[in-house]
């Protein structure tokens, strides 16, 4: 029988490659500080083995280590993954061999910090391991992201943005592979790791280009027959009249949604899909029920399809829309929380955005949330603000946005955006402190490097830009002078460096702005201790202006070093805050100047939801002659672009139903101008 020493040394290479932190991701921190405690109370364990496998006996169990490495052992205990058992016998035997390992002969190296170059593997070999579409997307992966290759034994691939860690082991080879995902399968990021290392010793692999078929690439052709026939649906429907529809006219609108599902034009399969939801809300009687909503979101649509077609047959991703990413399992996140802020878009939705700072990957991620303005009881931010979640353990976002926190199994996207996964915990450590803002990358003193990554992280042609990018810090070395626009209703508050360059603060008076712009015009930076400001960072024509969302100070005890500029820090509403008397002049001076423009265009939208109840007919003379006096009042103006429209309504009255879609976008467009 072979000898304990010389069966554990034969299996040397097995047993000294995984330290505890690699038991840990095969199994779990707490699993591994189990077996730990549990193998100091036992002791002596019995093995016996060969040159195939190593045997252990463990609390009357048998644990079976094999040449092929730890992922294959197994273990006669009821258990289906690894166990505590397994852990011990594997500590034990790692242990024996370190405690009898003799001191190095002359000229050896020690393994930990010896280079260990990986095999040659071809892609064949690759693709039957892990399978060609893994392949392709580790390949693709690798690609987008930065890596770090530490090239000891075990061969450790990290992904910072990712928190991925990937192990690769000499002796077990790729079969042994661990990731830090925890994957049963092999995942994209075990082929991202051999990838690499292979790269880095000279081998570049690369999957063959599809050969081109012997039939024509449909998808393109697909998606412009979707568009085709939305916009013939759309026009039909209003020729038959939204007070006339049908349940087969829904039904048609549901089809077209999911056909433009799988066209790739997930922005217009959602809003198609709205549609039929409001065509079933009038066929219900429902009191939520808003034909003027149905025709705005008919004309949107409209408008959609037309850009569609210009950008065609490269739809860029503005106007195709993106299907639900994908979020991946990053484990655990320190974040510090830098701010929060709501936001609108012109399609009708209403959201949170938490902004975090991630020390360890140097980047910004974000928590959001967000819901339809224009559904029965809309979605007020400043309520969701304050209301449990997003994670459990956290008590609301105003608690997460300015404080440091650790997330436990956190999910993230390519975009770092985070998943309010159920399965996440969070806890949250202390509050924000003035160290945790002053020290990070993206913090400028001087605008000149601020303006060179605003222009480095820019996207070029229809390249994708990342919503996060233009997020920074900055520390004014004065505040200058500040101002609002009463025309413009716009506030500007200049910020200079050392060099005396300026930056602009600019914002507008909006509903979502309100309380931030009433906030900066009676701040005094020195009383507060204000020394920074978090925002959005943009360049127009060779400005630089900053879109804030938080303010950075110097702190005393139980105070963040945050300080949210769109929510009240005493945590009462906004209906209860008396609005900026400022404000409210130049509200009321501003109504006073468009006030006439707004509601000749209202009254517009009016008869034009009338044409559109009835459906396509030729207009009354009375109704021509009272779009006629719109038409001259709009010229006046200088609203040429509508006018236009309405007079080619009423002096050449065909296919009217587009026509109507049309003016009623376009109406929406300066109604939005007006309004905002």
């Amino acid at each position: 029988m072979v000898s304990k020493e010389n069966c554990l040394e034969s299996f040397r290479p097995q047993l000294t490659a995984l330290d505890d932190e690699a038991l840990a991701v095969a199994s779990s921190k707490g699993l591994v500080r189990r077996a730990l405690k549990d193998l100091q109370k036992r002791g002596e364990l019995t093995v016996q083995g060969g040159t195939d496998s190593l045997v252990w006996a463990v609390d009357d169990y048998t644990v079976t280590l094999p040449v092929a490495g730890f992922l294959e052992a197994h273990c006669t205990c009821p258990a289906t993954d690894v166990c505590r058992h397994m852990l011990m016998a594997y500590i034990w035997g790692r242990s024996h061999l370190q405690a009898s390992a003799s001191t190095p002969k002359a000229g050896s190296s020690d393994p930990e910090t010896t280079p260990v170059k990986m095999p040659s593997y071809s892609l064949e070999e690759l693709v039957k391991w892990a399978s060609k579409p893994i392949v392709r997307q580790g390949l693709a992966f690798l690609d987008q992201e930065s890596y770090e290759i530490k090239r000891a034994d075990p061969i450790i691939a990290t992904f910072p943005r990712t928190r991925i860690t990937c192990r690769y082991f000499a002796a077990t080879g790729l079969a042994g592979m661990l990731c830090s995902c925890k994957s049963r399968q092999v995942c994209l990021h075990q082929v991202a790791t051999v990838a690499a290392v292979l790269r880095s010793q000279g081998i570049a692999l690369a999957l063959p280009e599809s050969p081109p078929t012997a039939h024509p690439d449909t998808s393109a052709t697909s998606a412009a027959q979707v568009i085709a026939k939305a916009q013939t649906l759309l026009e039909k429907t209003t020729a038959v009249g939204l007070l006339h529809l049908s349940e087969v006219t829904r039904q048609r609108f549901v089809t077209l949604a999911v056909s433009a599902q799988g066209a790739k034009l997930p922005r217009l399969a959602r809003i198609l899909r709205s549609i039929a939801d409001d065509i079933n809300l009038s066929l219900q009687r429902n009191a939520a029920a808003d034909s003027d909503r149905l025709f705005r979101r008919m004309a949107q649509t409209y408008a959609l399809c037309a850009a569609l077609q210009q950008t065609a047959p490269a739809y860029s991703v503005h106007l195709a829309g993106q299907s639900k990413s994908h979020y991946e399992a990053v484990g655990t996140l320190e974040l510090v929380g830098m701010g929060a802020y709501p936001w609108q878009t012109q399609s009708g939705y209403g959201g949170l955005t938490v902004l975090f700072w991630d020390p360890t990957a140097q980047q910004w991620c974000s928590w959001s949330e967000s819901r339809p303005l224009f559904h029965r009881g809309g979605f007020n931010p400043r309520q969701a603000y304050r209301q449990p979640g997003p994670w459990e353990g956290i008590t609301h976002p105003a608690e997460a946005s300015q404080s440091y926190l650790c997330l436990y199994n956190a999910r993230r996207n390519y975009q770092q955006r985070l998943s309010s996964s159920s399965q996440t915990l969070g806890i949250v450590r202390r509050l924000t402190r003035p160290e945790d803002w002053q020290f990070i990358r993206l913090c400028f003193q001087d605008w000149e490097p601020l303006r060179q990554h605003i222009a480095s992280t820019s996207p070029m042609g229809l390249a994708e830009s990342a919503p996060l990018d233009r997020f920074a810090v900055i520390q004014p070395y004065q505040w200058a002078s500040r101002r609002f626009d009463s025309v413009q209703q716009q506030f500007t508050w200049t910020l200079l460096d050392q060099d005396q360059r300026p930056l602009f603060i600019k914002l507008r008076f909006t509903s979502s702005d309100a309380i931030a712009l009433e906030m900066l015009e009676h701040l005094d930076p020195v009383e507060t201790q204000i020394s920074g400001v978090i925002g959005s960072f943009y360049l127009e024509q060779g400005d630089l202006y900053c879109h804030p969302i938080a303010l950075c100070r110097q702190t005393h005890a139980n105070q963040s070093a945050v300080v949210n500029l769109h929510f009240p820090s005493n945590g009462a509403s906004a209906a209860n805050l008396d609005p900026n008397p400022r404000a409210k002049l130049t509200q009321a001076h501003l109504k006073s100047e468009t006030i006439g423009v707004s509601d000749a265009i209202g009254s517009l939208v009016t008869t034009l939801l009338q044409l559109a109840e009835k459906g396509e007919s030729t207009p009354h003379p009375a109704v021509c002659q009272g779009l006629t006096q719109k038409v001259s009042y709009l010229e006046s103006t200088g609203i040429t672009t509508l006018a236009n429209a309405m007079q080619q309504l009423v002096t050449t009255p065909t296919a009217i139903s587009s026509q109507l879609l049309k003016i009623r976008y376009l109406c929406h467009l300066y109604l939005q101008v007006f309004q905002s």
